[in-house]
């Protein structure tokens, strides 16, 4: 999942766009062998808990004070990604050697920041489809706006190590998204809550829940314009059993797969 400090210092797309921070490979992988203070060992783990975490989460942190002085504060997060556990399994885990630590520094910040350059190629490609004047009607601004928000969802979701990781990966995906589409940033996050609040952490990514959050945020971002999806017909009954399709669904289509029941109104 993301972190905490990913959501709350990484706000924007402009705190990350890579077209904003310039970026050498070949510069940083020699920088790296000068810039990076020697980590200590690995945490271990025993009775009392956790061995020598707070000195490795310290380097951690040090590594990212130093690249994102060099490189822009996209750098910050080099050692985050939808590809890696949570911090807490980064740090126990993967902390390498003293003679590793460059080469794992450098191999993890380019991992980083080729996502960030993927992601932006797809927001290059998706946000023309947005603008208003390429809408003929109102269904066709609600319908690209929610095949945009399922593209990225799906971009974001599918290197996710943990199925249960996804809601925070397409939390920072479309909330930088929003933001790269002039939505200012303290109104992007409350579009993003308000479609992600309702999913726990431990259930898989289905396309139920990827079209509950497109229609959720077509909903947010055009009604203020005067633009609103159109009214689904609500013919369900207002409990709801276990193993029941998602309440925003008035059909199911076959073979959609078993729903997941984390989004159910009791």
């Amino acid at each position: 999942m993301a972190d905490d400090g990913l959501r709350h210092l990484l706000e924007t797309w402009a705190d990350v766009d890579p077209a904003r921070y310039p970026f050498d490979p070949g510069e940083m992988s020699v920088a790296v062998r000068t810039l990076v203070p020697p980590p200590p060992a690995r945490p271990t783990f025993g009775e009392g808990g956790w061995v020598g975490f707070s000195e490795a989460s310290a380097w951690v942190d040090s590594v990212s004070v130093l690249l994102s002085d060099r490189y822009g504060p996209w750098a910050d997060h080099w050692y985050s990604g939808p590809w890696e556990r949570e911090q807490l399994g980064f740090v126990t885990d993967r902390i390498p050697t003293s003679a590793d630590a460059p080469a794992f520094v450098a191999d993890s910040l380019l991992a980083w920041r080729r996502w960030l350059e993927s992601l932006a190629e797809r927001f290059d490609r998706i946000l023309p489809s947005l603008s208003p004047t390429r809408a003929a009607s109102a269904a066709d601004a609600v319908a690209a706006w929610e095949a945009a928000v399922a593209q990225l969802m799906t971009f974001a979701a599918a290197p996710v190590v943990d199925n249960e990781g996804w809601p925070g990966w397409c939390d920072v995906t479309l909330r930088w998204f929003l933001t790269a589409a002039g939505i200012p940033a303290e109104r992007a996050q409350a579009v993003v809550d308000g479609a992600l609040r309702r999913f726990g952490w431990w259930a898989p990514l289905t396309a139920v829940e990827i079209g509950e959050v497109a229609e959720r945020v077509a909903r947010d971002v055009l009604s203020p314009t005067g633009i609103a999806p159109a009214d689904r017909v609500d013919n369900w009954p207002d409990t709801w059993p276990d193993g029941w399709p998602s309440w925003r669904a008035s059909n199911t289509a076959p073979g959609a797969g078993p729903p997941s029941d984390h989004g159910h109104h009791r």
